[in-house]
């Protein structure tokens, strides 16, 4: 086998694709179909909850286009991170809806499920043996109350537990929560294609058009690759790759933008090269896998901080814009007060100034910049939903009718895009498991279940 194609419908399942698209990237010789379905972008309360990120039915219309095209060719369909956290209650969702598509279709086949979700006691006793687990961002350590706190705790799978699963000659495989290049890289790397080259294709398939241009998340892309490089082009004629958009992606997420940690090594893109080799294909190589001296693999889970209560307001004013920071400042001293910790618990109060800093916040480098208009969005977190819907309508109050210095607008100072003013959003989780657990065996904490659909 001198080559292998490997397709990604779209960068992110459920978000919809073009299905003639998908046809012309397969008609070019597929060897599989690689799909990833999960992320931890988000944010926490999909990890932290066990939620999928989109509705249900939006995913079996991805999953059908795909099932479909994979049986007809005869190839295996790879899904990585179903939905969202990988979680066991979200993979068991998927394969209820892969059954249903094969009954409806008059499918029968042989599917792999790829458990990520690892047992918190079992875990307990792990880091316990292991003394600890190296953090990659919480500071806190990760101790037995953080982990009852949280919702599913995943790893993070690399490839072998996928190989495992195509080795035991499964059709389809839905694995939980995968490393995104490790979706599109298990096939190639079991039939003996370089580690290195395999996982940056995958890093370039797993979000779709991104690394095309025009950039679309939901254009499929096509990869090809032999024994010293990869291609990569989008499915459809009206997209193409250039050397920028793909050396771009490869870019993509990351601290160090030649060095991609993952499970048992990084891969090394410093000698990486980018080539046009027609107008819409760019051919890559150098890229190089050197293993860690012990397997690790990436844990991630959310726990649970509270109930989120939410409040947005339009502010017009320039009197009051002029001094902004002190009158929210002026308004949370009133709110605790109101609310002491010793009678409403530990609650937390949260300013969001979208046309002034709301996006970069502290790091915004123009702090001299006066807004026209201000939408702000007030948030208070607190233990229970009634007390988060008190605090924040009380800061809103405060807010309405505050006095400053120089204030005309007496019979209000705020503007409200929608009533009801408060928007009570429920639990509210934070990341707080993003740690390195070593493993002896990279499948021991990724057990595998054969199911033989039938119709």
């Amino acid at each position: 086998m001198d080559e292998i194609v490997g397709v990604a419908p779209c960068g992110s399942l459920g978000s919809g694709y073009p299905p003639e698209a998908l046809k012309a990237a397969l008609d070019e010789g597929a060897h599989f179909i690689g799909q990833d379905a999960g992320s931890t972008d988000m944010g926490p309360y999909y990890h932290g909850s066990g939620q999928a990120f989109l509705p249900r039915s939006t995913y079996k219309h991805d999953l059908e286009i795909m099932l479909t095209q994979a049986i007809e060719r005869n190839i295996p369909l790879i899904v990585g991170s179903v939905f969202t956290s990988g979680a066991r209650d979200q993979l068991k969702i998927g394969a209820e809806i892969i059954e249903e598509i094969a009954r409806e279709k008059g499918y029968s086949f042989k599917m792999a499920l790829v458990d990520a979700e690892l047992d918190k006691n079992a875990l307990k006793r792990r880091i316990s043996d292991l003394g600890g687990l190296a953090s990659l961002g919480p500071e806190n350590e990760l101790d037995a109350d953080i982990i009852d706190r949280c919702g599913p705790i995943c790893g993070q799978m690399g490839v072998e537990p996928i190989i495992k699963a195509l080795e035991a000659g499964a059709d389809v495989i839905l694995c939980g929560r995968a490393c995104d290049d490790a979706v599109f890289a298990a096939m190639p790397i079991l039939k003996g294609f370089n580690r290195g080259l395999a996982l940056h294709m995958g890093k370039i398939l797993e979000c779709g058009g991104i690394s095309a241009v025009p950039c679309d998340l939901a254009e499929p892309m096509l990869g090809r690759l032999s024994r010293d490089a990869f291609d990569v082009r989008p499915g459809a004629e009206a997209f193409k790759c250039t050397p920028t958009s793909v050396a771009a992606h490869s870019l993509y997420e990351r601290g160090d933008p030649c060095i991609q940690p993952g499970p048992g090594g990084t891969n090394d893109l410093t000698d990486c090269t980018f080539e046009q080799i027609d107008p819409r294909t760019v051919r890559v190589a150098g890229s190089r896998f050197v293993p860690d001296e012990r397997y690790m693999v990436k844990l991630e889970g959310a726990e649970f901080i509270g109930y989120r209560s939410i409040v947005m307001v339009g502010v017009r004013d320039p009197i009051m814009i002029a001094q902004f920071d002190h009158v929210l400042e002026e308004a949370r001293a009133r709110a605790q007060k109101r609310f002491p910790v010793s009678s409403a618990g530990d609650w937390k109060l949260a300013y969001h100034a979208y046309g002034r800093d709301a996006v970069m916040g502290s790091l915004e480098p123009d702090r001299d910049f006066v807004a026209k208009e201000i939408g702000l969005l007030i948030e208070a977190v607190a233990p229970t939903q009634e007390a988060a819907n008190a605090i924040a309508m009380f800061v809103r109050g405060t807010l309405q009718h505050i006095g400053y210095p120089g204030i005309v607008t007496t019979a209000g100072n705020l503007a409200y895009p929608f009533s009801p003013f408060n928007v009570p959003v429920g639990p509210a989780y934070r990341f707080s498991v993003y740690h390195l657990l070593p493993l002896e065996d990279p499948c021991e904490v990724f057990p595998m279940q054969l199911v033989d659909v039938k119709n």
